[in-house]
């Protein structure tokens, strides 16, 4: 049962993100507050923050996006690597200031 409920996820991840065409189809916590957005040409960057810790932001995109391919760090700092088609997408989290600040590349 969990290798179908897996299976259904990742296959859902990868549909979802199988022509990231903007840093739209990249997930946000609901409590994301943008700081800076950059568009229109690769790489793509979107940085912000939220009151949620490293690790529950962690949670929010691995139930989200499925397990990342690589994970460096811990509890206060954290980075997230992905890749979906030709596509690769890099979400650093970082304690500052009572709040984590969340920075997503999106790269081809």
């Amino acid at each position: 049962m969990n290798k179908i409920i897996t299976t259904v996820l990742v296959a859902f991840a990868l549909t979802a993100f199988n022509s990231v065409a903007d840093l739209d189809a990249v997930p946000l916590p609901d409590d994301f507050k943008p700081t800076l957005q950059v568009t229109g040409e690769y790489p793509l960057v979107q940085t912000g923050y939220s009151a949620q810790s490293v690790a529950d932001i962690a949670a929010f995109y691995i139930s989200e996006l499925g397990k990342p391919q690589l994970t460096r760090g811990d509890n206060s700092r954290m980075t997230l690597f992905y890749a979906v088609g030709n596509e690769n997408i890099r979400i650093s989290l970082y304690t500052n200031d009572y709040k984590t600040e969340i920075a997503i590349m999106l790269t081809k």
